[in-house]
């Protein structure tokens, strides 16, 4: 080849390597979405229209927590009933008949399913009844007793369950599972809740492997919280010390780690909001034990250091089964608004698409509850009246700055499924005109780099067809704001 021909090839070659592609980063990233008052009907909505309503948003999974303490009538109970066998699912003490109303619309509507089976159960549930004064009874619960639950669990659902999970924020005490600590003779201080959760996990992934067993290795580990220490509870309850090193002696006879096998799971779940479901998904925390958004590189150095240790198996991947910001109105203390709200959860998803070992994406609530002082992160306000994020979820929009005329645009069409999105851009005073028609990927998504003068002062949006209904959708309108990326420490 001439030396003026090679030129050109290989700057051809390098534009096309440099050019950006909407098969990027995690382009195969998984929507899902969780709202148990609505979706149990504790609403008193019209389910059906809900769950259509879900489809049309493009959430690909519905999250629900299959909790023993509210299948179980009677969870008062101090003393388990003699004609009481927990691990039949047609036993008359139980009442599923909320979350099989919600599997059912589900599958309907081709939307997957993710069941958390999850305590607290009733009082006799507990190694100590007498230590719980009031629901729900989160003090020590029996691993059989919960495993049996599970039996339960994976017999109804078997078929129609698409993922399970096991045991709701188990690093979350008074809600979830108490003591968190307790100290022992000749160890010191242990992490009660983590060595239990790794006994808990065990049974109910046994459970699930026998008793529907095509869904034995869609079992995911975790479902911690951001706050209340994740990481140390994560790595006791892989038998690991805080530098990964296999618990020994007293300490391991302690925690139940003298004989430790690999944990089967399809990845670790986390609910990484900030602090409050407050701030922006850039927001720093003080503590190195933490797992809000901005901080994913932590949970990639403990996957991989319990891969190292043959705790799971490489490559495990991080699922995000819970997430969101709460809006001002209507929560009385949030410091975001809606708007803003808006924003941060388009910012959110384009921060974890750039995360290649994150497989799923979360929101939390399509609707608002009544009380302030509870979560308020949904895409509506109570009654209905949709807020701004609900646009914003349907059709992301991030822009980012590369220079004074050149800007990134990441966006998503949701449902997914290639279509034609435009791209529209506002001067000052001026009307939006498209700039640019994209095709997205199988998944609606797609990231370009525009090239304009005084790209990063311009208003963008979006505009396309839904997928679903084929009815014209528009994004909200964003600014060129500054790259966004996870912290290392």
């Amino acid at each position: 080849m001439k030396p003026r021909l090679l030129a050109c090839a290989l700057l051809t070659l390098v534009v096309a390597m440099l050019a950006p592609s909407a098969a990027s980063a995690s382009s195969s990233q998984l929507s899902l979405l969780q709202d148990d008052r609505e979706f149990l009907g504790e609403r008193g909505e019209d389910l059906d229209s809900a769950t259509a309503e879900l489809k049309n948003l493009g959430v690909d999974i519905l999250r629900t927590n299959v909790n023993y303490n509210k299948i179980y009538r009677t969870p008062k109970d101090r003393t388990k009933p003699r004609d009481f066998k927990t691990s039949d699912p047609n036993n008359g003490h139980y009442d599923w008949s909320a979350t099989d109303r919600l599997v059912a619309l589900a599958r309907a509507r081709g939307v997957k399913l993710l069941l958390t089976i999850t305590g607290p159960g009733p009082y006799f549930s507990s190694e100590n009844p007498r230590k719980c004064k009031r629901l729900p009874c989160t003090y020590k619960p029996k691993t059989r007793e919960f495993q049996d639950f599970a039996v339960a669990a994976a017999t109804r659902y078997r078929g129609k369950a698409d993922y399970y999970a096991i045991w709701n924020e188990p690093n979350i005490g008074k809600t979830w599972l108490t003591p968190r600590f307790e100290k022992r003779r000749g160890v010191g201080t242990i992490d009660y809740a983590a060595a239990k959760y790794r006994q808990l996990y065990i049974a109910g992934q046994r459970a699930i492997a026998k008793h529907d067993p095509a869904r034995r290795n869609r079992v995911l580990f975790g479902e911690v919280a951001a706050i209340s220490q994740p990481l140390p509870f994560l790595r006791s309850a892989l038998c690991l010390d805080s530098r990964n090193r296999p618990f020994r002696g007293r300490r391991a006879k302690a925690t139940g780690c003298t004989r430790v096998k690999r944990i089967n799971t399809l990845g670790f779940a986390v609910h990484p909001y900030n602090q409050g479901g407050n701030g922006t998904p850039r927001s720093k925390t003080k503590t190195k034990t933490s797992l809000s958004i901005a901080y994913m590189p932590r949970l990639h150095r403990l996957l991989d250091g319990a891969a190292r240790r043959k705790r799971i198996a490489g490559r495990r991947g991080i699922y995000v089964t819970e997430f969101g910001f709460q809006s001002k109105p209507p929560d009385s203390v949030s410091n975001v608004n809606p708007t803003e709200q808006a924003q941060y959860i388009n910012e959110s998803d384009r921060l974890l698409f750039a995360d290649s070992r994150v497989k799923w994406v979360g929101q939390y609530e399509l609707t608002d509850v009544r009380d302030k002082d509870e979560f308020n992160s949904g895409l509506r306000f109570v009654g209905g009246t949709r807020k701004p994020a609900y646009a914003a979820y349907r059709m992301p929009i991030v822009v980012t700055r590369r220079s004074a005329n050149a800007v990134e645009v990441y966006g998503q069409s949701r449902p997914g499924g290639a279509s034609t999105v435009a791209i529209q851009a506002q001067a000052s005073g001026g009307q939006f005109a498209t700039v640019r028609n994209v095709r997205t990927n199988s998944r609606g998504v797609f990231r370009v780099n525009i090239s304009r003068k005084s790209a990063f002062r311009l208003k963008w949006r979006l505009s396309g067809m839904s997928a679903a209904t084929g009815e014209a959708i528009t994004s909200r309108t964003a600014k060129a704001g500054k790259k966004l990326g996870f912290y290392k420490g």
